[in-house]
């Protein structure tokens, strides 16, 4: 393949190389492959040729759904699905349509349509990304989208929607038991090489098993299929292991910061206990002022010849109003 390639992707989080489930499959597929490629990570699609993420940009060349991605590098005599059998390939084209058709819809909801992690997890985050004006409108826009492709789900039917998130999740839960069925003990799906379709479960699964979400039923779902989650991992060991580090040294770096933040505050304990007591001292002679210069407290004077001195045995006395 002559000339330079390109590969525009979303930025990554939480030791993933990106946060997108197609830029992971197009990245992880490229991987695969050996295709030398130069990695855009941005948070701009307006950045990408395409206006789009992902984006492959060869010579004149842009593409930017994930199957046009793939078809062309096969055609440029690159990928990692030549070693497959006819039988294999067939499979591949099976179980990449259950992907989109059963797991999809449920990803979306939980990213996008479910309340506690849009408001917690994805709109921060791609607001903290993007730049301005397009943080303002961009997660808006993406959400709408995917509560398009959701309600592709309902069909027809007039269901609330309760229900379709029971549906959805439901079979999301059924297509992660045929890719466990499918990949049982086998490092990859189809033995000892990954494929295209390894690149589409790495992709759909390894934001769900990494990102930082509450509970919810298909991700705990997941981490009771083992041998996906540990395809997963092996996959990021394997071929991104400097995004594993990179996690790391930041996980290390918040210990490392929040444990100076807790020591300085240990530090400063006396010296805030002696300026809360002059605070408090300072606080209670601007009230007693403001008492007196108010009239709420008033000093009054009595001679020795008043009737209320008299009582107390003609002492001068001050009486506090």
């Amino acid at each position: 393949m002559d000339g330079h390639i390109k590969l525009h992707i979303w930025q990554g989080d939480w030791g993933l190389p990106s946060i997108d489930h197609n830029c992971l499959a197009a990245l992880a597929y490229c991987k695969f492959s050996g295709v030398p490629i130069e990695v855009k990570k941005t948070g701009n699609p307006w950045h990408s040729p395409t206006g789009t993420l992902p984006a492959l940009h060869h010579n004149d060349i842009a593409c930017s759904k994930l199957t046009d991605i793939f078809a062309y590098l096969k055609r440029e005599h690159w990928g990692s699905d030549f070693e497959l059998s006819t039988q294999q390939n067939a499979d591949v084209i099976a179980f990449s349509a259950l992907l989109e058709e059963k797991l999809l819809p449920a990803l979306l909801y939980l990213w996008w349509m479910d309340d506690k992690t849009y408001v917690e997890v994805t709109r921060p985050w791609y607001a903290s990304k993007m730049s301005f004006p397009f943080k303002f409108f961009m997660p808006q826009r993406k959400q709408k989208k995917a509560e398009m492709r959701v309600m592709l789900t309902r069909g027809r039917e007039s269901i609330s929607e309760q229900e379709t998130e029971t549906r959805v999740y439901r079979e999301a839960k059924e297509c992660l038991n045929l890719l466990s069925y499918k990949l049982g003990d086998k490092r990859y799906m189809f033995g000892q090489l990954p494929s295209s379709l390894d690149a589409l479960v790495f992709g759909y699964l390894a934001p769900l098993l990494k990102g930082p979400l509450s509970a919810n039923p298909i991700q705990t779902h997941l981490l009771q299929c083992e041998n996906l989650c540990r395809l997963c991992n092996s996959i990021l060991t394997t071929f991104f292991p400097a995004d594993i580090r990179d996690a790391e040294s930041k996980k290390r770096q918040e210990k490392t910061k929040k444990s100076e933040g807790n020591s300085t505050e240990i530090a400063d304990f006396p010296y805030r206990k002696r300026n809360m007591v002059l605070g408090a001292i300072f606080a209670f002679t601007v009230m007693i002022g403001y008492a007196f210069s108010s009239g709420l407290v008033q000093i009054q004077v009595l001679d020795d010849d008043s009737p209320r001195a008299k009582v107390r045995g003609k002492e001068r006395t001050m009486v506090v109003q």
